[in-house]
């Protein structure tokens, strides 16, 4: 591969004083000049020394250069850039640098949402608040690149503090941020996005949840004023449709009457079908009933008035307020929650996941409640956890006797596999050792080998103990 190795050298020329980095780069010696004096200047001139030797060897070795180092020399700007470049030691420099669309934070998102053609109209929204929120705290010819890590997460704890958004819409704004800001780390705008490590936090909000019971449906659907706004509240309420996307989007055709089903053409998750539920089915059969002939022969929608990105909730809210029932946040989504609480109780988890078009994870997070009717349903008399926790108390069963019974084992004609139980081989006699147990009983497979083994340690451990007896009556005899 050649020398790499790089050198520092001070230089003190015609009043300029600076430091010469010195390296090989396709066996050919490089030379980087830093102007400056002093130690700071020193120590920088020997980190980029080391950059510059860390990425040569990746290049001659054909490998992945180290973050770090790659990091650095996309980071460069000016002739220092234009020389790294120059060696394929850094990545060449985005055209768009010299716009304000690639250097400006607004004039960057604008440029991003309008490239942004395969997103709906209510994502773009979002993108779009994004960019307001990003605009008020950094400013709209705010320099990206003079963007941290530390200003990101302080825009982050802005967000909560001084617009008072919730833990759950920070973020989503969050996310918006870091896709965003991403695009031009892949433009080559950055060197790497000041987001990449920003936690916008749960979005999950288990505070907003509110379960919709039959009483407060059924009030609600007696002010609608007309089928449109039936079936706005019904779909949602009893078939789990999103609202506006698939409420707005449903056509006649795609209510399959011989089936009982509803054909759904989700822009989020894609076509699915619910079936049609028996509380749905008048509301959906007089909305029917009602469409002339021209509409259902031209595959009409089935709400007449409202297409594409409205908003339903206001219109809704009013038609709340006539039948005496708060409004409650979140109002279509918790439409939806309601319909898949009450699915849950009844139907197996993937059923219900493909009749409303998400996962069990999805809907443990978002979607499933802890309603009242649980809570009494635990906690009153006969209520099956009594009845349980009642059994496991009272009915004390016996304890299992203990088997003692022991299998034979196999016959085998080598050796009989006989079994003996020894108690007086290994245990030593009583009276004549101080004892504080009795000895155990020892099952111990028994074969011809076997046995005269046994047979030998007993004479032995037999004649040890008679030597000891007569030893003792020796040392008493010679004694008197």
């Amino acid at each position: 591969m050649g020398r790499l190795m790089a050198s520092v050298t001070k230089r003190e020329d015609s009043g300029r004083s600076g430091f010469r980095i010195r390296f090989y780069c396709d066996k050919r010696q490089r030379e980087i000049y830093l102007p400056g004096s002093g130690k700071k200047a020193e120590r920088l001139a020997e980190r980029v020394a080391g950059y510059c030797e860390t990425l040569a060897r990746a290049k001659a070795s054909n490998v992945t250069p180290d973050p770090d180092a790659q990091k650095w020399a996309n980071g460069t700007d000016g002739a220092l850039r234009d020389k790294l470049v120059g060696w394929d030691l850094a990545d060449p420099v985005s055209p768009k640098l010299a716009t304000d669309e690639g250097r400006l934070l607004g004039p960057f998102i604008d440029a991003y949402i309008k490239s942004r053609t395969d997103i709906k109209t209510s994502t773009a929204e979002q993108y779009t608040y994004a960019r307001k929120l990003l605009v008020e705290y950094f400013g709209e010819r705010h320099p990206l690149r003079s963007i941290t890590p530390s200003d990101a997460d302080r825009w982050r704890r802005w967000m909560v503090s001084e617009k008072g958004l919730a833990v759950a819409t920070v973020s989503k704004y969050v996310k918006r941020a870091k896709t965003m800001v991403q695009e031009a780390v892949s433009d080559r705008l950055l060197p790497e996005s000041p987001f990449a490590n920003l936690k916008g936090g749960n979005e999950a909000n288990k505070d907003r949840h509110f379960f919709v019971d039959r009483p407060t449906t059924d009030a609600i659907l007696a002010e609608c004023p007309d089928h449109d706004w039936k079936l706005i509240f019904a779909l949602p309420r009893f078939a789990g449709l999103r609202c506006p996307s698939e409420v707005t989007g449903l056509r006649w055709a795609d209510i399959l009457w011989d089936k009982n089903r509803i054909r759904i053409d989700s822009p989020k998750t894609g076509l699915r079908f619910c079936p049609i539920f028996e509380e749905l089915r008048p509301i959906l059969k007089a909305a029917f009933d009602d469409a002339s002939e021209e509409e259902l022969m031209h595959n009409a929608f089935c709400i007449r008035r409202y297409r594409g990105s409205v908003n339903l909730s206001t219109g809704l809210h009013r038609i709340m307020e006539r039948a005496g029932v708060t409004p409650w946040p979140k109002t279509f989504i918790n439409l939806r929650s309601t319909r898949r609480t009450e699915l849950q109780e009844k139907f197996p988890d993937h059923v219900v996941n493909a009749w409303l078009g998400h996962s069990g994870a999805v809907a443990a997070k978002h979607y499933l409640q802890v309603t009242d009717d649980h809570w009494n349903s635990a906690s009153g008399p006969g209520s099956l956890v009594g009845s349980l926790t009642g059994s496991l108390v009272d009915d004390v069963q016996e304890p299992a006797a203990i088997s003692t019974e022991t299998k034979k084992p196999r016959k085998n004609g080598a050796n009989e596999g006989l079994r003996k139980v020894v108690t007086d081989v290994l245990a030593t006699p009583l009276g004549l050792e101080p004892r504080m147990t009795e000895p155990k009983s020892v099952v111990l497979p028994i074969t011809p080998r076997g046995r005269i083994a046994a047979r030998v340690r007993s004479l032995a451990k037999m004649f040890g103990l008679l030597k000891r007896s007569l030893h003792g009556v020796f040392s008493v005899f010679y004694f008197f």
